[in-house]
């Protein structure tokens, strides 16, 4: 007969033997952060939610026992194996697991409430109305606290404020609440980044740091990934749906995330598959004509392998005037996951996006038509969106009547992850991909009409091993990928100079890493991490220009960047950290070049930065407030400037850009019912030493979408209306001072304040079954620069502009 911890008379001997079964540092961590999760105040309405994030950590616990006639500590093995049960191992020796002394009581308490508790969520999944009632008991303790949210932005799962890095993380389900369906929607919700529209790509700036420049032989200096495979600037917009989290990770990610992560990265991740049926989905009806819909199917197929499979088609007809950015987007995605629950797992998943509505149009900006001067905020029509010329206007369309052009895109992609456990401590990842994209559309630069056409091929290969043990936590791995790109460029197809003004290049891009980072616990209060990545990139291509002259380009570049940083625990609530990090771009070459068979070489660029930071709990986990404060030093960064000696914009490196700045992130959850967010950035971005080919001097300029200040704020409240469901009121609105869409401050491309404004209501039923809701965005119809063509060119501008009001209603489903 054995008894639990607390109802039997220990002796001396049976104590020192069972304290070594209790004390894991990694999997007290996780317990306590999955209690954290059965706290949450939501746990009420969506119990079935929380169950599959337990059954995902599939956590060992050892439950501790003592034979009364001998006084002997015995470990039972209990492992959570399906959603449906618990199932005990062999009886193991607590003595044979080998782990230091501890706090026996404490723990053994915290492991007995955790299975009591879990115990508890099983049986939610037996019905509906209990589910209601057990999971209100189960929450009403502690709702009033702000929950965890666990992050993978360090390649590993962790506790958001015992990360030492600004992450900013965002659910699918707040996705879904606003109405966001593409990165672009996702400015909202990101103090000091923008996601901004050029053609089919999106621009991605983080704290000032990003790329305007839309050429096949200039990548972005953000890394965007799906389920940690890097995405080109194309495939960055496909739909967001049947998502789980996006992660924003702002400054230089050199060591774990490589190339292309000088301003930081952006993470998305899909919702992989669950053991338990599921049919949800989300329909949308709003103006522009707007028709949305989302479903997806979760079958388990047996106890190891399941299967979702998701489809997104949205129909718009244009905001622009001649019919423009018409949508008509199909997204096919499909995920598997085979999961033996013997530390091993492989989770497949690949999509296709088709997209055939119309490509935006640029329109004029900083033309007065009344009185034909630079007017910096002026536009041609009352309507900013309107990108047609009538009237008088139509004498200055010499190539005729912008109208909306077809779109053809095409993105197929495939990825996989394989997780082995090698040991109780170390586990070994793969993760390979394929990319395949091609896009064709034509669109109008004001008055001139233009062609885009490229195409993408991409593979890579990343493994992994990663170890956590108690005082050591660490990752080390091999990154190899191939990119093939082709592209051609036209202004003015179809007229006479059709064979002046175009760009036409082939190329490939080939490289391969070498990687590792660690974080050690000098103390039970202070960790030091380190990290290092070398790579080796090989870039080559041919091609020719408008300038008439054909080019050859084939450079090799090698870089070391590294990581250096400390972590140390305040308090129970408090931890202040201070790193050293840096990234690279790979070299690239100036597509325009001045002299015959010049290659023109761009250097890469590089950054440097030091973060100071301090992440803070108060008011019983009620109130949160993390800051941070940064300095980068930005060197060699690209530049396309207009050459007055030449009468073209090259491609050209700007020697230095110096960035400081300060981020303050605010949560309040006054009530188990209110919640407010706020958050502050002041980022000073300023040109050090930018002089252009011709000579001009633009130092102490803003770097392009460089604004000095942005305010983000949302508040929400949620409203019991019965017994059956309630009501959730949800507001946010983002500021930014004035910036400038090009690095010389030409008078068009700058971008006056604003304030956007949104704001959306859902029903919930308690059921989790279904809800309805209603959203609006940019309420006040406020015409913000997106992204500029012909940047550096005196005079005014054209620009693509972010979506004006738009609002719908939504109805989403969950069986």
């Amino acid at each position: 007969m054995r008894a639990r911890f607390g109802n039997t008379k220990r002796t001396g001997a049976a104590d020192a033997a069972c304290r070594p079964c209790h004390e894991d540092d990694l999997a007290r961590e996780r317990l306590f952060h999955l209690i954290s999760l059965l706290r949450r105040p939501d746990l009420t309405r969506r119990p079935y939610l929380y169950i599959n994030m337990l059954a995902d950590f599939k956590i060992d616990l050892y439950k501790c026992t003592i034979e009364e006639k001998t006084g002997a500590p015995v470990s039972r093995l209990v492992t959570w194996r399906q959603r449906d049960a618990w199932s005990r191992d062999a009886e193991l020796p607590s003595t044979a697991k080998g782990r230091r002394p501890g706090n026996w009581e404490e723990e053994a308490m915290a492991y007995r409430k955790f299975i009591v508790v879990a115990a508890s969520m099983l049986a939610l999944a037996q019905g509906n109305a209990f589910a209601q009632e057990a999971s209100t008991d189960a929450a009403a303790t502690d709702e009033s606290g702000l929950g965890d949210i666990v992050v993978t932005a360090n390649k590993r799962e962790e506790n958001l404020q015992r990360t030492a890095a600004a992450v900013t993380a965002v659910s699918g389900d707040l996705l879904v609440e606003k109405g966001v369906t593409d990165l672009r929607g996702v400015q909202a919700l990101v103090p000091s980044a923008r996601f901004q529209q050029e053609g089919q790509s999106t621009q991605v700036f983080l704290r000032g740091i990003g790329s305007n420049l839309d050429f096949a032989n200039v990548e972005q200096v953000v890394s965007f990934n799906f389920n940690g495979v890097y995405i080109p600037r194309e495939g960055t917009s496909a739909p967001f749906f049947d998502i789980e989290r996006i992660e924003v990770l702002p400054g230089p990610q050199g060591t774990l995330y490589g190339r292309n992560a000088v301003g930081g990265t952006v993470n998305v991740g899909f919702v992989k598959p669950k053991q338990e049926a599921e049919f949800s989905g989300v329909l949308e009806a709003g103006n522009y004509d707007l028709w949305h819909g989302t479903a997806v199917v979760n079958v388990p197929i047996s106890d190891t392998l399941a299967a979702r499979l998701g489809v997104d088609y949205t129909h718009t007809s244009g905001y622009q005037t001649s019919g423009a950015e018409a949508k008509d987007d199909l997204a096919v995605r499909l995920g598997l996951l085979y999961d033996a629950d013997k530390g091993f797992n492989i989770y497949f998943w690949g999509y296709v996006v088709d997209k055939d509505g119309t490509a935006p149009n640029l329109v004029n900006k900083g033309f007065d038509p009344a009185t034909g001067a630079y007017s910096e905020n002026a536009f041609l029509h009352d309507n900013p969106w309107d990108d047609t010329r009538t009237g008088t206007l139509a004498a200055f369309a010499p190539f005729g009547q912008p109208r909306a052009e077809d779109l053809d895109y095409r993105n197929y992609v495939a990825g996989a992850e394989i997780n082995i456990a090698l040991s109780d401590t170390t586990t070994f990842t793969y993760i390979p991909s394929y990319l395949d994209l091609k896009l064709d559309y034509g669109y109008w630069l004001g008055g001139i009409p233009a062609h885009y056409d490229v195409a993408y091929e991409q593979t890579t290969h990343e493994l992994r091993l990663s170890g956590d043990t108690d005082r050591l936590k660490w990752i080390a791995g091999l990154y190899y990928y191939h990119m093939s790109v082709d592209q051609d460029v036209r202004v003015l197809p179809g007229t006479p100079f059709e064979g002046i003004f175009f760009n036409n290049d082939k190329g490939i891009k080939e490289g391969f890493a070498a990687f590792g980072q660690a974080t050690y616990s000098a103390s039970d209060t202070f960790r030091v991490m380190a990290g290092g990545r070398y790579s080796s990139d090989h870039a080559e291509a041919t091609g020719t220009s408008f300038t008439l002259q054909p080019y050859n380009f084939d450079r090799k570049f090698k870089r070391f960047d590294f990581k250096l940083g400390a972590e140390a625990d305040l308090g129970a609530s408090t931890m202040a950290y201070l790193t050293y990090q840096t990234g690279y771009t790979p070299g690239t070459y100036n597509p325009f070049p001045a002299t015959p068979g010049n290659d023109n070489l761009v250097k890469p660029a590089k950054l440097s930065s030091i973060t100071a930071g301090l992440k803070n709990r108060f008011l019983d986990d009620r109130l949160q407030l993390n800051l941070e404060a940064y300095y980068y030093d930005y060197r060699d960064l690209y530049i396309q400037a207009f050459d007055q000696s030449k009468l073209f914009n090259p491609i050209f490196n700007a020697e230095k850009v110096e960035i400081y700045g300060v981020q303050a992130d605010l949560k309040f959850k006054p009530t188990t019912a209110d919640l407010l967010s706020l958050s502050v950035s002041y980022n000073h971005a300023r040109n050090k030493d930018f002089t252009t080919p011709d000579g001009q001097n633009f130092n102490g300029l803003s770097p392009a979408y460089a604004a000095d200040w942005t305010l983000a704020a949302e508040y929400s409240r949620d409203i019991d209306v019965g017994s059956s469901g309630y009501v959730r009121l949800q507001g946010d609105g983002r500021y930014e001072s004035s910036f400038y869409a090009d690095f010389i401050h030409n008078l068009g491309t700058r971008q006056k304040p604003y304030v956007k404004l949104n704001a959306s209501v859902t029903y919930f039923a308690n059921s989790g079954r279904w809800n309805l809701g209603a959203w609006i965005k940019n309420i006040t119809d406020e015409p913000v620069i997106a992204a500029t063509a012909f940047a550096g060119i005196p005079g005014p501008a054209t620009a693509y502009l972010e979506p004006p009001r738009t609002y719908g209603v939504r109805l989403g489903f969950n069986f």
